[in-house]
């Protein structure tokens, strides 16, 4: 190989190694604050592989009841009064499987776009408030669902997911499976350095 084309050819393969890179639209780190069914929180999405993020989150919601009755929906009573919240702390994990087929198809990566299958632990305490009509009780839910999110515009993305989940009520000892189900809109904040495209 004639030494005048070397440097051509690292420079190159250089500028084809970072254009991959800036193409490959890898998973952002979302800090973000939310509304939907189950309230109001702030979290922030982190990537840990190139397919897999974790979303630790904090804020608002609903409250739960899981107790030793007759018939699912006697089992599981959930509470959401504006006034009475509870709050809650939660760490959602997900892999994110069907980026590369988005990308072929020139659909959007914004906001870590795509579908995913996830697993979410989260802790809700009592209502902040005490209220008569039911028992007010410390809840530990997990589970695991198949879900989607997506951009909207620039600034806003929505998420969903439905699954399996399972419910403990930490004050009486009792646990019960129930359907999970989740859809939130969210404001990505404009923390390190959020790209505007």
């Amino acid at each position: 190989m004639n030494k005048n084309k070397l440097p051509f050819f690292v420079l190159l393969f250089a500028l084809l190694t970072q254009a991959s890179t800036l193409s490959s639209q890898s998973l952002q780190m979302l800090p973000k604050v939310g509304l939907g069914i189950n309230g109001l929180d702030l979290s922030i999405e982190i990537p840990v592989t190139e397919k897999i993020t974790i979303e630790p989150a904090v804020g608002f919601g609903p409250s739960y009841d899981f107790g030793p009755m007759d018939g699912l929906t006697s089992k599981v009573s959930y509470h959401w009064a504006l006034l009475k919240p509870s709050v809650h702390a939660s760490m959602y994990g997900k892999f994110f499987y069907n980026r590369d087929k988005r990308m072929r198809n020139d659909k959007s990566l914004l906001f870590n776009s795509g579908n995913f299958i996830g697993a979410k632990v989260k802790y809700v305490s009592k209502p902040l408030t005490n209220d008569d009509y039911y028992w007010p009780t410390k809840t530990l839910l997990a589970n695991l669902n198949w879900g989607g999110q997506r951009n909207i515009g620039r600034y806003w993305n929505y998420s969903y997911s439905v699954g399996l989940g399972y419910g403990r009520n930490l004050d009486i000892s009792y646990g019960t499976f129930y359907p999970a189900f989740d859809f939130k809109v969210a404001y990505v904040l404009p923390l390190f350095g959020r790209n505007d495209w």
